[in-house]
């Protein structure tokens, strides 16, 4: 599926040393615990299909929660301190 077309990203916005690209995952689930335990691995699978695809081309990115805020990408133990 096109994350895109779904209406999963809602901002890039791309500045001189990184892209940092807004998803809509906690808008788009439910509050129920049951809900949240399901989407998670498909959130996680999605992040992990855009770092593989963006990866050699965009340099330094960050996947962020539009919501939330919650950086899904890079990790924190992956980042540079």
């Amino acid at each position: 599926m096109d994350i895109v077309s779904e209406g999963l990203v809602t901002k890039v916005i791309v500045e001189e040393d990184k892209t940092t690209i807004y998803v809509a995952f906690a808008r788009n689930t439910p509050v129920h615990p049951f809900a949240m335990a399901v989407n998670w691995p498909i959130q996680a699978r999605i992040v992990r299909d855009m770092v593989k695809v963006l990866g050699g081309k965009l340099g330094y990115f960050e996947i962020v929660d539009d919501t939330t805020l919650q950086r899904y990408y890079p990790l924190e133990d992956e980042m540079e301190v």
